[in-house]
């Protein structure tokens, strides 16, 4: 018997007996018995092997790799009372290639059941007539999302990865690819997701969303909002590369503007049809036209705690949510088993109490208590006191800091529905008591949420709004140069007409007519992206600050530089996303678009300032924001390379 095929059918009967969507349940012979070849004959078999890659994304050895590469290595937590020594070096920057988090072979066990599933599923077709061409592109786009978040995963923790869309199902295949590089891994993804993202469908549940209906299978099932979701990442990513031109990367943000935009659209397509009617912050959707939940139902009132964030992140399914990894069906009141013996990964990384946590956020969060006189202002995360972040997402006590982490452990936030828990508004009132830890489920680990897309389109307007300004300069400078050669040399004068000799227009020109339609809308000039980023950004922020309806001081004002803009945006996404896996991927992204490290020493100074100067100097280093390649896979497979940031460790020198 084969072993890789007998571990994928024994895998495929483990994990849909404790999880699925559908009904259906796998007879399997007993493993001795079972010949691969003969697994592959139906519908059934082939929504069997889809299911199991679903249930692998869920396990905790890959959402805890989400949650220590995506968040435990950035400025926003720190060390807990808990934690392994591989997590403790980790947080402390001195990373070695032998460190467990290293390892990436739980990423690709997901990869691998997603391409054994797109491999066999097409032969299905022949052999069943009731698994037709339409099941086979539902479960294309599902095994495709799944496999390429893997994938992107992989390239923004290690940058260069092996890859590969073909399965590998026995053991005498020599498997061992040596890496790809970041941007050809994702030029792939984004073929792969663009030739299958109108396969997913719109929805599988069509009920119209409110109190009582279960929305699981539209956010734990892969849909089209899904799949536009992860191409506008794509597309975000590869847009933030220093050594594109300005051109190509704008090409690039603007294909991600047009995702974000598709998104957007239906969310808003679902509201006008009745979806979350009664949940929604009418103040934000009257001043900025984006549905989103609101905290306080009408302003100034909250009597069982922040209502977005216990939707989103206790209850789950939420209106707002566009992917999340389910353990949970509050509506159902059910539990997706996990594996025997396996714990839930926010429960080990976030703890169920203070003294069980291995990372806690970090203090530099909230450094001190804002004032009712203070005004927004981006030199801090919390400057004013409004924000239900400030309170709902982590534990502030004005004795002993910040400490616990709230959001996903947390089932029943009460933060602001009474002074006991804190509150915010026109002033701050510090917790006196911390609110309890969730026992009775697993929460949900969100992938994609409405507020990200409105801030991934934000991030793309400000970058191409600021590129054409740019352009626009050297265009005007190189202009201005020709018209006063011309004049030196007695030639006539263009005095600013917008078409050259013989009817051509002029550069300029041709860039104000740059348009990036926004459903309804026709931006067409930086300026205009500008404003559209800031009203984005303002909605976002607007949500978790109720008040700032009438104590406008407590809101951001528009900004004028990139430099502003940028803070903005950086500081609303790390406010919005605290604790989701987000954080440091955010600070690499930056880094791949400027060439440099500059942003994320700043971020990581004092959180590496435990392991002395050798680690500040390795994070001038490109290389160095990404983790090493596992020892233990060099050593497996010799077309490995590593990353030439970790090649100074003597495990590492060729003898």
């Amino acid at each position: 018997m084969k072993k890789i095929k007998n571990r994928i059918l024994s895998a495929v009967a483990l994990i849909v007996a404790g999880f699925g969507f559908s009904s259906c349940d796998i007879d399997l012979l007993p493993l001795n018995e079972v010949v691969y070849e003969n697994f592959w004959t139906n519908k059934d078999d082939v929504e069997s092997v889809v299911n199991a890659c679903y249930g692998a994304f869920r396990k905790q050895d890959v959402v805890t790799r989400m949650m220590v590469w995506g968040e435990c290595r950035s400025d926003n937590v720190q060390a807990g009372q808990d934690q392994s020594q591989d997590l403790r070096f980790l947080l402390k920057g001195s990373l070695k290639t032998t460190n467990q988090f290293c390892d990436w072979s739980s990423l690709y066990k997901v990869i691998n059941y997603c391409n054994v599933a797109m491999y066999e599923a097409p032969q299905v077709m022949k052999k069943d007539p009731n698994y037709t061409e339409s099941d086979y592109h539902v479960n294309k786009a599902e095994c495709s999302f799944i496999r390429d978040y893997c994938y992107l995963t992989l390239i923004k923790t290690f940058r260069d990865v092996p890859f590969t869309f073909e399965p590998s199902l026995d053991d005498t295949q020599t498997y061992r690819l040596p890496q790809t590089k970041f941007e050809v891994v994702l030029d792939s993804l984004i073929a792969d997701i663009e030739s299958c993202k109108d396969f997913a469908p719109l929805r599988n549940n069509s009920q119209t969303l409110r109190a009582g209906v279960d929305n699981t299978e539209n956010t734990g099932k892969v849909t089209r909002v899904a799949m536009y979701s992860l191409l506008a990442e794509l597309y975000l990513w590869r847009a933030s590369d220093y050594k594109l031109s300005k051109a190509e990367q704008n090409e690039y943000y603007k294909k991600c503007i047009d995702c974000c935009d598709w998104v957007l659209a239906y969310k808003m397509q679902r509201y006008d049809e009745g979806d979350a009617k009664e949940d929604i912050d009418q103040e934000v959707y009257k001043e900025y036209g984006y549905p989103l939940l609101a905290e306080e139902l009408s302003v100034g009132q909250n009597t069982n705690g922040p209502a977005a964030t216990n939707a989103i992140f206790g209850d789950g399914a939420s209106f707002e949510t566009l992917f999340e990894i389910t353990y949970h069906n509050s509506v159902q009141n059910r539990e997706y088993a996990l594996d025997n013996n396996e714990r839930h990964a926010v429960e080990q990384m976030y703890g169920t109490s203070s003294r069980t946590q291995q990372v806690k956020a970090a203090e530099s969060l909230f450094e001190s208590k804002p004032q009712s006189s203070d005004s927004y202002s981006d030199t801090r995360l919390f400057s004013v006191p409004s924000d239900y972040r400030s309170i709902a997402s982590f534990y502030y006590n004005e004795e002993s800091g910040v400490s616990s982490i709230y959001k996903y452990v947390v089932g029943q936030n009460r933060a602001g529905s009474s002074a006991e828990y804190g509150s915010v508004g026109s002033s701050y009132t510090a917790a006196r008591s911390s609110l309890s830890y969730n026992s009775s489920y697993y929460p949900n680990w969100i992938l994609y949420r409405l507020t990200e897309i409105m801030l991934f389109r934000a991030e793309a307007e400000i970058e191409l709004a600021f590129n054409m300004d740019a352009s626009e300069t050297e265009n005007n400078a190189e202009e201005n140069a020709g018209e006063t050669e011309e004049n030196a040399e007695g030639g006539e004068n263009a005095e600013g007409n917008e078409n050259t000799e013989g009817g051509e227009e002029s550069n300029s020109a041709k860039l104000r007519k740059i348009s990036v339609l926004v459903r309804g809308n026709s931006l067409t000039t930086a300026d205009e992206l500008k404003d559209d980023a800031f009203k984005l950004i303002s909605a976002v922020y607007r949500r978790s600050n109720p008040i700032v309806q009438t104590k406008t001081q407590y809101a951001p004002p528009q900004p004028s530089t990139y430099s502003d803009y940028h803070k903005l945006l950086m500081n609303e996404r790390r406010r919005e996303f605290l604790f989701e896996g987000k954080r440091f991927f955010d600070l690499v992204r930056v880094s791949r678009r400027a060439g440099n490290t500059q942003e994320l020493r700043q971020a990581l100074a004092t959180k590496y300032s435990e392991a002395g100067p050798a680690v500040a100097i390795k994070l001038i280093q490109m290389g160095f924001m990404y983790m090493p390649v596992y020892k233990k896979e060099m050593k497996i497979n010799p077309a490995l390379v590593q990353n030439e940031s970790y090649l100074d460790e003597e495990e590492n020198k060729k003898q």
